[in-house]
């Protein structure tokens, strides 16, 4: 398809000499909206290191459109002295502009710095080194969507929003023109939000095509499903035993 970013084909992943990942295979499409779910421990994490490309596959192939660009909402941001939140998104804004820098783009972009700080409840005259925790996530919620990449990975991103930010950020993905890979154990965000849901389950990805609204009976189906083909396999091979003990 022509809206192909990424692409990750039958793909193997060892962890400390193990397979971690077999036959991991998953597309990554512009425009979707991609709720990354799974168990703790199941490799979220190890997931979105594949799609940066910060972790190798160990087989399989990896393929990313040539010029395609990867952000991911920074967990860890260590304010450098004197340096406000304005200060901060202007590198965001430089790599915005870099990756825009052949669309003969005339006007000033700096107001997409403001476009989400004021929703944010942020000022760019704010000192970086005074700001609390829940305030640093969002700055870095802030330069994620100023850079604005062609895939946007997000780690719990409603972690210390209120409601009003979290239903402003809902809209502002919605619309967002690139892909949107997300963890998140806010359920009610990731149904509005998703139009895809990648299960991690016992080092496989399961893909469901509608969003995580109905990710509980599609995941009960398919479990449902397993247990009768489990069944099924068993019966099979209980008949065949008494076959061959006659």
């Amino acid at each position: 398809m022509n809206d192909l970013l990424l692409s990750i084909e039958e793909a193997e992943v060892l962890i400390a000499g193990k397979p971690f990942f077999e036959n991991l295979t998953f597309h990554i499409h512009a425009g979707h909206k991609i709720a990354l779910v799974g168990k703790n421990g199941a490799g979220k994490t190890t997931l979105m290191n594949l799609i940066t490309g910060d972790k190798e596959i160990d087989g399989g192939k990896y393929w990313r459109l040539p010029g395609v660009h990867i952000g991911y909402m920074q967990q860890n941001i260590t304010p450098k002295a004197g340096e406000t939140v304005g200060d901060f998104l202007e590198q965001a804004l430089k790599l915005y502009t870099e990756k825009h820098a052949d669309d003969e783009m005339n006007i000033d972009e700096s107001y997409k710095i403001d476009i989400v700080l004021f929703p944010l409840g942020l000022s760019r005259g704010d000192d970086m080194q005074t700001l609390s925790g829940g305030q640093l996530r969002r700055a870095a919620l802030a330069f994620a969507l100023v850079e604005e990449p062609d895939i946007l990975l997000l780690d719990e991103p409603t972690n210390h929003l209120d409601l009003g930010i979290i239903e402003w950020l809902e809209d502002y993905l919605k619309a967002y023109k690139g892909a949107v890979l997300c963890v998140s154990h806010d359920r009610a965000f990731l149904s509005e939000i998703s139009d895809k849901v990648f299960w991690l389950d016992r080092g496989q990805i399961k893909v469901s095509p509608e969003g995580f609204s109905t990710f509980q009976q599609w995941s009960q189906d398919l479990l449902d499903q397993e247990s009768r083909e489990l069944h099924n396999r068993e019966k099979k091979l209980e008949n065949e035993m008494r076959w061959a003990n006659r």
